[in-house]
């Protein structure tokens, strides 16, 4: 059997290096640009190793990337990032942020009462019995709930934090999605982990273990264009080539799809889907050449919901010797009501907000940049998980493909869909072809 991968992102990679242990089945992995990974992509200048979004993994024993990591016998390093230097600002005041006891009682962002009342709620999720999860989204719970504005906020930030939007998006997630997440979240005794060394050490192994089954092969920068039926195959075509294929796993944003499939008779099967909106992120990374001040790993600022991450503090592979590595993530608002003019100027603000944040809890860190990457809209999600959006089934009633990413439904946010539905997938097509899938 042959099958065609489009997409060279986590979840088009996971999905070959599942497939490609089958000795009977081969295929072709097509990327259209010239890095595998997708939004996760990781390049080096001047010393330092930048990814195109964090590394950062939530909940990592309970994370798919555990189980990859047994079955495909993945090997990489990760360290915990230090809860105990992880604050939020809110006014002029810093505080702990309440990732786990110690913190909730150190904290001032809640009351005594507050404090109690949020021990509950913790509980009541970690014992998956919380009400969260009959509710619409968070808004609906949270306007029934009798929580003090305090807590209410507290939730919302979490959200945002955990999910990259705006408290207003956060309020549109489902009761459900907030339910299960902050269950395995609160659950994990690893709640927030980088992957030492970056992205590029999953994907490469992802990589070689494709490449090693000797029987895929992997099309960099040949981006497929098109796609028909005939004859009992489905004929893929790019710029170089046009070649058949058995089964066809669509491994890209959505959006994508949609456009790909435009005018082929799958394309009404799509309608439902053809409407979602992305989450999108400010990105400011900064490469300094020293230390310019290391008071906490994490700062959010929740006046204005962004945060700034000092991911050097716990990967020191990603700087040269004696220098440090901020990235900085601002939420984004979907729309600015006077368009394009008002949206750029919204922009500036954001990017004027984020460097002030800079500025007040890393001063001198203008003079010591080395490098610097700024993108103003940043994709970090292909379908942004709230109401009013739909998640990509991996299986489509009367399409004969599969889908697999960060938009597609799958366990978890970011990363962990994009992995989960690219194991499910391969899963899914192993077992639909009759083909032994261990457990």
């Amino acid at each position: 059997m042959k099958v065609a991968i489009i997409g060279g992102g986590l979840a088009g990679l996971t999905a070959a290096a599942y497939l490609s242990e089958h000795p009977d089945i081969e295929g072709v992995l097509f990327e259209r640009s010239p890095q595998l990974g997708g939004r996760a992509f990781t390049y080096e200048k001047a010393g330092f190793t930048l990814n195109y979004g964090a590394h950062a993994i939530y909940g990592l024993d309970r994370h798919t990337l555990s189980v990859m990591e047994r079955e495909l016998y993945l090997r990489f390093g990760s360290k915990q990032v230090d809860k105990r230097k992880v604050m939020y600002e809110k006014g002029r005041q810093l505080t702990p942020a309440p990732l786990d006891f110690v913190n909730l009682v150190k904290t001032d962002i809640l009351s005594g009462m507050q404090k109690v009342r949020f021990v509950g709620e913790i509980t009541a999720m970690i014992a998956n019995i919380h009400q969260i999860k009959h509710y619409a989204t968070l808004g609906d719970y949270l306007a029934e709930s009798g929580a003090g504005e305090d807590v209410k906020e507290l939730w919302e930030h979490l959200v945002c934090s955990n999910f990259f939007i705006t408290p207003e998006d956060a309020r549109r997630v489902p009761g459900s999605v907030i339910s299960e997440y902050y269950h395995n979240l609160f659950l994990s005794q690893r709640p927030v982990n980088y992957v030492l060394g970056s992205w590029a050490v999953i994907t490469d192994q992802l990589r070689d273990k494709i490449d090693l089954a000797g029987r895929w092969s992997v099309a960099m920068q040949e981006g497929v264009d098109g796609i028909r039926y005939e004859l009992g195959k489905y004929m893929l075509k790019t710029k170089a080539r046009e070649e058949a294929f058995d089964r066809v796993v669509f491994a890209m944003p959505v959006q994508q799809v949609v456009k790909l499939l435009r005018g082929t008779p799958w394309e009404p099967f799509l309608a439902p889907y053809e409407h979602n909106t992305a989450t999108e992120v400010m990105v400011y990374d900064v490469g300094l050449s020293t230390v310019v001040a290391r008071p906490f790993s994490y700062i959010s600022d929740m006046n204005h919901k962004m945060f700034i991450s000092d991911v050097s503090a716990t990967d020191h592979t990603l700087v040269p010797d004696g220098g440090q590595l901020l990235q900085g993530i601002a939420y984004l608002s979907d729309d600015t009501a006077g368009g394009e003019g008002d949206r750029k100027a919204y922009l500036e603000e954001r990017t004027r907000q984020m460097e002030a944040l800079f500025d007040r809890h890393y001063p001198g860190w203008r003079e010591a940049v080395a490098v610097k990457r700024v993108s103003k809209k940043a994709m970090v999600q292909s379908v942004k998980n709230v109401a009013g959006n739909k998640l990509l089934p991996v299986r489509i009633e009367n399409m004969p493909f599969y889908f697999c990413g960060d938009g597609c439904e799958g366990k978890g946010e970011l990363a962990e869909r994009a992995f989960s539905s690219g194991r499910y997938a391969a899963e899914l097509m192993l077992k639909e072809v009759g083909v032994h899938v261990k457990q």
